[in-house]
């Protein structure tokens, strides 16, 4: 039989579910019950289902806004000048930096009370993550305001810093202290605390953020730290929403199903008429590649002479008997490429295996073959030739 074409392939397949018949038929029995119960499932789910869905939501949102005014005139600046936004200043001429938090609402049914608490904060900090060391921190109110705001209005808060004050007075502290080995740190700290009223309940919310100051040499960098929009919802409902059912999983569910019931049929029938069955002499070859495989490191592959007039023939029924007789002999198994025999050599005894022979049911023997006298191997197997031999 060949190894490699198609016809060989569904002999080998025929063979093997011959073999598992039950494991085969109770494997399409488990997935009918698999395509079946996907396709209840999906059909019995329910049409509807419920879902919250959000009918009034609080939007929170709070931004910063900075300036600062040219305090002396330069052929780059006039005096008066106010820059806007910048992401840096100048010390020399514009030292002070004006500052502005704003926070607004939107979406609750009624007003909200915003307090709003600005600090100054200078500090010395080292190293990093939590092993964050603060050596000295040093903290200045700046403003302080409560106000009522309507959805869509703004709470403002102004604050004003002397940059170039705040970095003299920083030194100051670091020649009291004698020096830190940390970094200096100059934020604008930003407390707000926001409070309404949704359904006869009180919602309180609160946002803490900062505006950062870096000085340098001769400029400073403002960096805005804040919370941003929030959209929370406020208030709920509960509606139905109808459910489309997948037709694929139904109809392709019970397809499934029915096709692997038939499969399991199938299987049974073709056992009981004999159409699994596969000839002896393919059942032969399936177990002498399988032996071939389980045993490749003992044979090896060449051509073998026909056998000398001295030389006894001795046949052996099966592969894994003639690698026995290699085994205890010390010898490898010749694999003739010619015909498909398969050949141990010991001394003037010559131990075959045909494959083709083997299907025949004849039984094990020894031939003399000076003149063709046949002996007949017993349980002793390859033992016996070697008396006989001797």
């Amino acid at each position: 039989m060949g190894t490699g074409d198609g016809s060989a392939s569904v002999l080998r397949a025929r063979h093997l579910i011959a073999q598992h018949l039950a494991i085969a038929v109770v494997v399409c029995l488990v997935l009918a019950g698999a395509g079946g119960f996907v396709a209840y499932a999906e059909y019995s789910a329910p049409d509807t289902t419920t879902e919250q869905r959000v009918t009034a939501s609080w939007t929170t949102d709070s931004s910063f806004a900075h300036q600062a005014t040219v305090e002396r005139s330069t052929r780059a600046f006039e005096s008066g000048t106010i820059l806007r936004n910048r992401s840096a200043y100048l010390f020399r001429v514009t030292p002070a930096l004006a500052g502005e938090h704003r926070f607004r609402h939107e979406g609750a049914p009624g007003a909200a009370t915003v307090a709003t608490d600005v600090q100054l904060v200078k500090r010395s900090v080292g190293g990093t993550g939590d092993d964050r060391t603060e050596f000295w921190r040093v903290t200045d109110s700046l403003a302080s305001a409560e106000t009522t705001i309507a959805p869509g209005e703004s709470a403002r808060t102004s604050f004003r810093v002397n940059v170039s004050r705040q970095r003299n007075e920083t030194r100051q502290i670091e020649r009291e202290l004698g020096g830190t080995p940390g970094r200096i740190e100059l934020f604008v700290l930003v407390t707000t605390n926001v409070t309404t009223i949704v359904d006869g309940e009180r919602l309180e919310r609160s946002r803490t953020e900062r505006l950062t100051i870096r000085p340098a040499t001769a400029t400073y960098a403002v960096a805005a730290n804040t919370t941003g929009a929030r959209d929370e919802p406020i208030s709920t409902e509960t509606v139905s929403v109808p459910v489309e059912q997948n037709s694929a999983r139904i109809y392709g569910g019970g397809a499934f199903a029915a096709l692997s019931l038939l499969a399991a049929a199938g299987l049974v029938v073709a056992d009981r008429r004999d159409r699994l069955a596969v000839p002896p002499e393919t059942v032969a070859a399936i177990r002498t590649e399988r032996t071939r495989d389980r045993f490749d490191e003992w044979i090896s592959v060449g051509r073998v002479p026909e056998p000398a007039d001295d030389e006894r023939v001795v046949t052996v029924d099966s592969l894994e008997d003639l690698v026995d007789v290699a085994i205890d002999s010390d010898r490898r198994v010749i694999e003739d490429g010619d015909d498909g025999r398969f050949v141990v050599l010991v001394d003037r005894v010559r131990y075959c295996y045909e494959p083709r022979a083997s299907t025949t049911g004849s039984t094990e023997s020894v031939s003399d073959g000076s003149n063709g006298a046949t002996d007949s191997v017993g349980e002793d197997g390859p033992d016996s030739a070697r008396d006989d031999d001797s």
